[in-house]
């Protein structure tokens, strides 16, 4: 009843949050249009691609550390982590100035500020607090919107610069909330010390490096097309590909919010054995079926529902829409395989997989986009069946 009363707290309240910035993307794909639409999904990859390193898997690191560990030293280890976070932003800073690139300058502290609001929500959900949890993120959902809007409204010129400006100061805001107002980053009676500082990193790097591999393999499969797309195909192309995709990540959003929820009492169960690796295959055998219907209610919904929604110009985002839902169907079962690995510690056999299924994405993207735009989503579907599949083996031996 516990697992099923925070889950529906967390998916509630995700879906809440999420449903802000869902329901500003008509606003932003008329109010940049296809082209600017395109432009923004370019530089939101690069947001992305820089989390991988500054934010180094802290938000993981958190929660591990408190399952194993417990509170003792917590703010420590996180105190470090931001520390080394605001070190790799500045020597990003200095390249963007170096290179006169003022949009990746804003993109880097998008991405610092952040990184910061991931490990308040990790800190909110090893802790099992879905209401602080909830309330953080539709803090950052409506201080998006209102900050989006408000800069849209008011310039008319470089609108990509201030949308990724309002993210940046959207990220501050709730970072500051959260630590200050919600939470007590800056009040515990463990003494900071240079020691502890060094402790606290090498704890963050023997997580965090590992998963390098793992982060980055789901950059490419989930952000990396993108990238291709801008280089071969028209930014108008790129914007009506988006905004398919955007639609479709309404399902991860889904199975993450269920997943944040569901993860804590996955591992007090596996700590406590009453769960076995059997329940966890039956579970897994079980929802890849579920995981197609998504793709399948996409598919019926007419090709004017989502002109009406995108805008008339983005008739042909209904068909990225139902194959990405395909591909991001396959998240439901791959969740309840890796979390068991990431409970027993296998970071390295993760990202080694990962890193394989994303080598297979890269061939296949590469191939697929040579022949046409249409081909691109099936090269995410190849790479997440290869996932499952070795997962699937892997797990039984462990």
């Amino acid at each position: 009843m516990k697992v099923l009363k925070d889950s529906f707290i967390y998916l509630i309240g995700e879906l809440l949050a999420k449903s802000l910035p869902f329901l500003m993307l008509p606003y932003l794909t008329r109010k940049l249009g296809p082209d600017g639409f395109g432009e923004l999904s370019y530089y939101l990859t690069m947001l992305s691609l820089f989390g991988i390193f500054v934010g180094l898997s802290q938000d993981g690191a958190v929660t591990r550390y408190f399952y194993f560990y417990g509170k003792r030293a917590l703010n420590t280890v996180v105190k470090a982590g931001y520390l080394f976070n605001i070190a790799i932003s500045f020597i990003l800073l200095l390249g963007c100035w170096w290179f006169k690139a003022e949009i990746m300058a804003y993109v880097v502290l998008a991405t610092m500020f952040q990184s910061f609001v991931n490990v308040q929500l990790a800190l909110r959900q090893c802790q099992k607090q879905p209401f602080k949890y909830i309330i953080i993120q539709i803090i950052l959902s409506l201080t998006n919107v209102l900050f989006t809007i408000g800069a849209l409204e008011y310039f008319s010129q470089e609108l990509i610069a201030y949308r990724i400006l309002a993210i940046v100061f959207a990220n501050l805001t709730t970072f500051l909330i959260a630590s200050l107002v919600l939470g007590d980053l800056f009040r515990d009676n463990y003494r900071f010390t240079m020691h502890r500082l060094h402790l606290g990193l090498l704890y963050l790097f023997s997580f965090g490096f590992p998963l390098i591999l793992h982060q980055t393999s789901i950059f490419i499969k989930g952000q990396l097309d993108r990238i291709f797309i801008y280089q071969q195909y028209t930014k108008s192309e790129l914007g009506i590909y988006s905004a398919g995709v955007q639609i479709a990540l309404v399902l991860p959003i889904i199975f993450m919010a269920l997943n944040k929820a569901i993860v804590p009492h996955y591992y007090q169960a596996l700590k406590n054995s009453t769960l076995a690796l059997p329940q966890i295959k039956k579970y897994t055998l079980l929802s890849v079926p579920l995981s197609i219907l998504p793709a399948v209610v996409g598919w019926l919904m007419p090709e004017q529902l989502y002109q009406f929604f995108l805008g008339k110009e983005y008739g042909a985002s209904k068909y990225f829409t139902v194959i990405f839902l395909l591909g991001y169907g396959l998240t439901m079962p791959y969740l309840i395989l890796v979390n068991y690995l990431f409970y027993h510690a296998k970071n390295k056999l993760i990202s080694l997989v990962s890193f394989g299924s994303s080598l297979l994405y890269i061939i296949a993207l590469y191939s697929f986009s040579q022949l046409k735009l249409e081909w691109i989503p099936f090269a995410l579907i190849l790479s997440n069946l290869f996932m499952l599949v070795v997962l699937w083996n892997i797990v039984k031996k462990v």
